[in-house]
């Protein structure tokens, strides 16, 4: 258990560290895009809520090389990890079609829900752009899980911190123009998106050359048939990650039924929250590796388990004392409004609440991907967020008056309903060996 605990942190903090570095992103463009105006800034975020909603099912169906990597290297058997490699990165072409077509739809989407007129010019402009960075940005994210299932997670890491750091100067330049640079305002925020993607996937194949060169292929194999198992694959995964993001979504949108200090405060409480998520969420990205790699070698992986949980507990122990104990505090650089931080401080005892949940879940699909078992926990998702969850947070914050801390105590119900379905999942999958992913 000791020896698995100390290769879990090895491969976690980077992973987090990484993940940070990416959400640390999407900070810099909402602050620098928010110089533009209000409606410019409405635009972008609510484009990427469109866009995202569908391209999350590309992101996760890219998931599926990392059991088939984690297992095969575990095997020694190079050939299977390096065809999962080049198979996944000829898939990358239709499925960023896919996804960068409904960032396309993003101004007739958005003009459908009855958005503000005043943003539409806006976010056409910058869905136009951001479409064109969807196959690096699928190539990147194959290349990093790919990496990651083997163990290698540091060239990832390094490459997402110094696009971070590029993407503000990167972002000012180009909105706002100097000497023969025009000013591109919010398209110029997307290319920028796209410059940093390329930079990015440039320097993690640089930094992980030798890898790469050591694991593909003399002759590649693109069977149709064995590009329909990848899909096969990957699209329960797709729809695992689509499944939690339409449910927040859809907490989103019952904020604002409730009014603007609602939607204010719910966005605060879950940005927080979503920042103490990258470490359960670096966790199960290494508890995948781990279970996967001694799957792979015939060993029981039941001791990667169980110290990937212990080690999700920890983190989510300290997080939630944290948001317990400064709740308050750490909610007031969010707002000037006194009443929406007085009312994302009365959501922060419950985000420390959930924490426990939200990490062994996140850490239960990482466990159950690395050994295989990729279609029944779906199953969880649509029974925790929609059958009891979401359910819950309408009828009793909506309907019943409850208001955000209703919704919230909902969050929470579906979370643990997610997190105990799947720890009983894991052990039934570990009495059963696991699934054999090829």
């Amino acid at each position: 258990m000791r020896d698995e605990l100390r290769a879990l942190v090895r491969l976690a903090w980077p992973t987090s560290l990484g993940m940070l570095a990416f959400m640390g992103m999407n900070v810099v463009d909402t602050i620098c895009v928010g110089q533009l105006g209000g409606a410019a800034q409405a635009a972008v975020s609510i484009t990427n809520g469109w866009g995202l909603s569908g391209a999350v099912l590309a992101m996760g169906a890219v998931r599926a090389i990392e059991p088939i990597v984690a297992q095969s290297h575990g095997e020694g058997d190079r050939e299977a990890a390096g065809q999962a490699l080049v198979r996944m990165l000829v898939l990358c072409l239709p499925l960023s079609v896919l996804a960068g077509g409904w960032y396309l739809l993003a101004p007739l989407g958005l003009r459908w829900l009855g958005q503000p007129a005043s943003i539409l010019p806006f976010a056409a402009a910058y869905a136009s752009v951001v479409a064109v960075s969807w196959p690096i940005a699928l190539v990147t994210h194959t290349v990093r899980t790919f990496l990651q299932s083997l163990g290698i997670v540091r060239p990832a890491m390094m490459a997402t911190l110094f696009g971070t750091v590029l993407k503000g100067p990167l972002n000012l330049l180009l909105m706002y123009g100097v000497g023969p640079i025009p000013p591109l305002g919010v398209a110029g925020a997307a290319w920028a998106t796209v410059i940093v993607d390329l930079v990015v996937l440039a320097l993690l194949l640089w930094a992980a050359r030798d890898t790469l060169s050591a694991y593909w292929p003399g002759k590649p194999s693109l069977e149709p048939s064995h590009l329909a198992h990848l899909l096969r694959v990957g699209l329960p995964l797709g729809v695992q990650m689509g499944t939690e993001f339409w449910a927040f979504s859809l907490t989103a949108v019952m904020m604002g039924w409730i009014g603007e200090q609602a939607m204010a405060a719910h966005a605060a409480a879950l940005n927080l929250s979503s920042v103490s998520f990258m470490l359960p969420l670096g966790v199960a990205t290494a508890a995948a590796a781990r279970v996967g790699h001694r799957f792979g070698a015939g060993e029981d992986w039941g001791p990667a388990a169980r110290a990937a949980l212990l080690l999700g507990v920890g983190t989510q122990l300290c997080s939630g004392a944290i948001f317990w104990f400064l709740g308050s505090w750490l909610v007031t650089p969010y707002s000037p409004d006194v009443d929406v931080r007085a009312l994302a401080a009365t959501l922060m005892p419950i985000a420390a609440a959930f924490q426990l949940f939200d990490g062994m879940q996140v850490i239960g699909f990482g466990v159950l991907r690395g050994a295989g078992d990729v279609r029944v926990p779906t199953i969880a998702n649509l029974l925790g967020y929609y059958v009891f969850g979401l359910p819950f947070a309408y009828f009793l914050g909506v309907r019943g008056g409850g208001g955000p801390v209703a919704i919230w105590w909902g969050l929470s119900l579906g979370l643990g309903v997610v997190a105990c379905f799947l720890l009983v999942r894991i052990r039934f999958v570990h009495r059963r060996g696991g699934v054999r992913v090829r």
